[in-house]
């Protein structure tokens, strides 16, 4: 199974999402929403297309630049994925299948 497939990260919402940064500092994330995005469920060269965002809600307190971050969840194990700030406390990783 590919745990970063939309159904499987779809079922996680309102979950939290432990981020570890650069220092090994952990920090809860909460999955508030996972936003489909123009191509996905199209197929490609008889591969379904799968281009979608995890929405992620962060403490207020602390901000996080775009970058790397390790993220981990008993159903996504660990990933080292690519987050973007999209305004207060809010951030969004894309997943595109076909990129």
């Amino acid at each position: 199974m590919n745990v970063l497939s939309f159904q499987h990260v779809n079922e996680l919402i309102n979950e939290t999402i432990t981020l570890i940064d650069g220092t090994d500092t952990e920090y809860a994330m909460t999955l508030a929403r996972v936003d489909t995005h123009p191509g996905h469920g199209d197929e490609v060269g008889g591969q379904a297309v799968e281009n979608f965002s995890l929405v992620l809600k962060g403490p207020e307190d602390t901000r996080f630049p775009q970058g790397n971050y390790l993220l981990t969840h008993p159903a996504l194990g660990e990933q080292i994925l690519h987050m973007l700030p999209a305004g207060d406390a809010t951030y969004t990783i894309n997943i595109n299948t076909q990129a």
